[in-house]
């Protein structure tokens, strides 16, 4: 299976998950992101991986379940919001579903909703 068709994969399976919010779909840093309420959730990257957004107070407790810094291209640190899941952490629905209201949650609290 390509790279691409992992992220296709994994598009369709956040997809899935959030029919019932305000949802927009964008092509962005090569995979596909989900604006939920005009807040950036989550991207499904090249490969399967995800990044995600994260309330920056809960980044320790995210990083300890398994996501890791995520970075630009140049290896920078994108800052204290966003997080990279490895694909192997997303194999199971549950799991992701649980990233995916974790981005989602992080856009309310950015937007003061939360």
């Amino acid at each position: 299976m390509s790279a691409s068709d992992e992220r296709e994969q994994l598009a369709a399976r956040i997809r899935g998950m959030i029919t019932d919010v305000d949802v927009r779909e964008m092509r962005m840093f090569g995979g596909v992101g989900f604006m939920v309420r005009e807040a950036l959730a989550i991207v499904a990257e090249r490969g399967g991986s995800a990044l995600v957004r994260t309330d920056p107070v809960k980044r320790d407790e995210r990083l300890a379940r398994g996501a890791i810094p995520a970075t630009m291209g140049n290896g920078r640190v994108m800052g204290d919001a966003w997080l990279r899941v490895p694909a192997e952490r997303l194999a199971d629905d549950a799991e992701l579903a649980d990233w995916v209201a974790i981005g989602i949650h992080a856009g309310d609290v950015l937007r003061g909703e939360a």
